[in-house]
């Protein structure tokens, strides 16, 4: 990330700070039914304390805002049974979303969305998106020179943002947070069916995965925003996401800050080595779908790194700026 992102990341996170953001709650104008739901939910599933700011979302309650961000939070964690997060503070945007290495006024991991209005579905697909990258510890990549291969998390988060916009297409149409909101369920369905189906998202006519990768990794490597090459990795990811409803392998993703791993394979390798055992499956099936060997865990990494698969031998070698946020 170039220097004047740093400089606009640390700028934004003191004027969070000078403005000492209230508990943005907003519990009086929420309807009590609603207040009983959504605490009781977030207490028993989420085990995330978000705050929201008071403005500047647009024609929308801030409640409603609180609302959503807490039944995405909610689903999420889900997948990551046992997992406690510090709390997540949530602005708005003017620049577009990001999740800032730079803690909050109260210690708070900070987030800004884009998003506006009721727009809900960009809620979803925003926010999923940001609360990954915390969930990866991606504040353990805030060093100079360790944005190597953050391609690949950038593209766990685009897939989980997928992901979510499918469950919440289906789960609104039985039990919206709001039951005025079950009519809002054709557009989100609308806003993922496009989503899906952009041209750039798909693999060229006549030509596999392995090839494309061929081509394209050692690129995805070198520049981790990639977005179109980073969605087309995320729509052939999604069907082995969804399959794998235990996610606490991404806990694992950011082990190696030194920035050792200097090929893709390797980067792997570190991974599936820092994961526990009982958590390794999810990390072996991600190394297969790229036609890896899956490493022995009692084999040393540079030998490891010797059998990539042909079809993708030296993919992802080069490395990337550090930044002062994540995208």
């Amino acid at each position: 990330m170039k220097r004047t992102a740093k400089r606009t990341a640390l700028l934004t996170s003191a004027l969070l700070t000078l403005l000492h953001l209230h508990d943005t709650h907003a519990a009086d104008a929420k309807p009590r039914q609603v207040q009983k739901r959504s605490n009781s939910q977030t207490a028993l599933q989420s085990e995330v304390s978000i705050r929201v700011a008071e403005s500047g979302w647009g024609n929308v309650p801030t409640w409603q805002v609180e609302l959503v961000l807490n039944a995405v939070a909610a689903e999420l964690m889900t997948h990551f049974p046992g997992k406690t997060l510090g709390p997540v503070l949530v602005s708005p945007s003017q620049r577009g979303p990001v999740v800032l290495y730079q803690k909050g006024p109260r210690h708070e991991y900070q987030i800004l969305l884009a998003a506006k209005d009721q727009r809900w579905s960009e809620y979803i697909y925003e926010f999923s998106h940001e609360l990954f990258h915390v969930l990866a510890g991606y504040e353990k990549h805030a060093l100079p020179d360790s944005a190597r291969h953050q391609w690949f998390e950038e593209m766990l988060c685009e897939t989980v943002s997928l992901h979510m916009l499918k469950r919440f297409s289906l789960t609104w149409q039985e039990s919206p947070p709001l039951p005025e909101w079950r009519s809002y369920v054709p557009t989100m369905q609308a806003f993922t069916k496009r989503a899906l189906s952009e041209p750039h998202r798909q693999l060229p006519a006549n030509l596999t995965f392995e090839q494309w990768f061929r081509t394209h990794g050692a690129m995805l490597a070198s520049t981790p925003y990639l977005r179109e090459k980073n969605e087309l990795v995320a729509t052939i990811f999604l069907p082995y996401l969804t399959s794998n409803p235990d996610w606490r392998a991404i806990a694992y993703l950011n082990v190696d800050p030194s920035g050792r791993a200097s090929s893709f394979y390797d980067y792997l390798t570190y991974w599936y080595r820092a994961t526990p055992s009982r958590h390794q499956r999810f990390v072996s099936g991600a190394i297969q779908l790229f036609r890896f060997k899956v490493p022995d865990k009692t084999e040393h990494t540079a030998d490891a790194m010797s059998t990539p698969s042909p079809a993708i031998s030296g993919a992802g070698i080069n490395e990337g700026p550090a930044g002062a946020m994540r995208h």
